[in-house]
């Protein structure tokens, strides 16, 4: 092969194609595909996906229907929603967007993921806005001057190799421009792998902790029917008691928190909060899980700048804020129809609790969307860097309290984001 012949990129080996920019690429052998496959295997295992199942499972499916089908520009929302969401064939796409809702977090997280060091070189798999169908990138090249330079096979003959060594100038000027850009790459990426994000940050002080985290979740205490009838207890009236009974969006913020624990491979206890004592909070730090049933959130908050009072009208729950009081916007009001709910509320606290000496973490809601709203966003890395544009320096060290707001749609609750913040 004579020096400087063009190859076309389709010819030319996969790990040297990283040197074009190619849109809306698709991978013309097997080889090609796995390595797309491996770069969704790097999304999926990245902080950006893997606390979002949800998010995760809807780019598996698009990606792997790309790969299939050779083309995923024919999906349609009504068929995401029911292969990877499990939506009835006839669901009301207008009134249920869980896929729209899910897809445009995706957008975001695709964005993020790329826009952190040393991922510019990487294949870039995209949603463009307005569709669900998958667009690969070949990454970009290293230097822009080189944009439109073809990829080139060297010659190997004798009188290329004295001919190259006449000429080292661009050869020599372009590899050392690019080992400089790698080697910066590189040192971002270490970096960035060792610089405590917005989650680290917020659970450090908790994890910080030798002895096991107590996580103190609410079970229904209203009078149990079994009680003082006098006959003896079987095992389904046991079962059926209001004590063993645990409110749903509490039982799958309690799952979120725990799985985060085990990843960040940490004990932790559960506990109803009718059988923690005053003792276990001295002991550990603490994890306290919703309010309509757990009594010791209320009395972490009571002193703070922000607590869960009821409000003026009967029945409605108020978010107040002792520098505003005046304010009445953090509000729901339980009596609505549920299907005409279209916001939650909820309050995030880490914060010493002077009463035990030992840090405590809350997490609850107006109602059950913003629990579960607080539950992502104590455990989704994504959604705790929104924390940082509120946050003053060194807050992981500083108490905070955390005010959330969250879209309610047809009963399924959207992602959390910052209305307000106390550091103190």
């Amino acid at each position: 092969m004579r020096v400087g012949k063009t190859v076309p990129l389709h010819e030319f080996p996969f790990a040297a194609a990283g040197l074009q920019t190619r849109e809306n690429w698709l991978p013309a052998t097997e080889a090609e595909a796995d390595e797309i496959n491996k770069q969704l295997d790097r999304l999926l295992a990245s902080a950006v996906f893997r606390n979002s199942k949800r998010c995760s499972d809807l780019l598996t499916y698009v990606v792997r229907r790309s790969l299939s089908d050779g083309d995923a520009g024919h999906l349609k929302e009504r068929t995401i929603g029911i292969e990877v969401f499990g939506r009835a064939p006839d669901y009301d796409t207008t009134a249920d967007h869980v896929v729209r809702s899910v897809a445009g977090e995706v957008r975001k997280r695709l964005a993020q993921y790329y826009m952190e060091p040393g991922h510019a070189d990487q294949i870039r798999i995209e949603i463009p806005s307005g569709s669900y169908a998958v667009r690969f990138r070949l990454p970009e090249k290293p230097l822009q001057e080189l944009a439109d330079i073809p990829v080139s096979v060297p010659d190997e003959s004798p009188r290329a190799g004295r001919e190259q060594r006449r000429r080292p100038g661009v050869n020599a000027l372009t590899i050392s421009a690019a080992a400089a850009i790698l080697a910066v790459l590189g040192i971002g990426a270490l970096l960035a792998e060792h610089s405590p994000g917005a989650l680290d940050k917020f659970w450090g002080p908790v994890l910080s902790s030798q002895n096991p985290i107590l996580i103190c979740v609410g079970n229904r205490d209203q009078p149990d029917q079994a009680a003082g009838t006098g006959l003896p207890m079987t095992l389904r009236d046991f079962h059926a008691l209001n004590s063993q009974k645990v409110f749903l969006d509490d039982a799958i913020t309690l799952a979120k928190v725990t799985g985060l624990l085990q990843e960040k491979k940490r004990r932790f206890r559960i506990v109803s909060h009718a059988a923690v004592t005053f003792a276990d909070l001295q002991g550990s730090p603490a994890v306290l899980i919703g309010r309509r049933s757990n009594d010791w959130t209320a009395s972490l908050v009571s002193h703070l700048r922000f607590s869960i009072e009821p409000g003026t009208v009967p029945h409605v729950m108020v978010i107040k804020d002792k520098k505003n009081p005046s304010r009445h916007d953090w509000s729901v009001d339980p009596s609505v129809p549920w299907l005409q709910n279209t916001r939650d509320y909820a309050l995030v606290v880490r914060a010493l609790n002077p009463k035990t000496s030992q840090i405590e973490v809350m997490a609850t809601g107006l109602t059950a969307y913003g629990t579960l709203a607080a539950g992502e966003f104590l455990t989704d890395p994504v959604q705790l860097q929104k924390l940082e544009a509120f946050a003053p320096a060194s807050w992981e060290h500083k108490n905070l309290a955390v005010v959330l707001s969250a879209d309610v749609i047809n009963a399924s609750v959207g992602a959390p984001n910052v209305v307000a913040a106390d550091f103190w």
